[in-house]
């Protein structure tokens, strides 16, 4: 996703819950996280911030499906 933007910052459980949302629209989308994979083996996925990145073109559309998250 050379061309993406970010729709979606938060912690886990909210990003399990946008990822849902953009699953169920087919809207396609990379997460990831502000430390990685090491630090939520050590630390645990509730300290970890996430963050969800879409197209250029499905920004509209990914905001108005994540809105309800607000």
């Amino acid at each position: 996703m050379d061309d993406s933007v970010l729709v979606f910052s938060g912690p886990y459980i909210e990003a399990e819950l946008a990822k849902g949302i953009l699953e169920n629209s087919q809207i396609p989308f990379l997460l990831r996280s502000q430390h990685g994979a090491g630090f939520v083996l050590r630390a645990g996925n509730v300290l970890e911030e996430y963050y969800i990145y879409v197209r250029r073109e499905d920004q509209q559309q990914a905001e108005d499906v994540l809105s309800v998250l607000k």
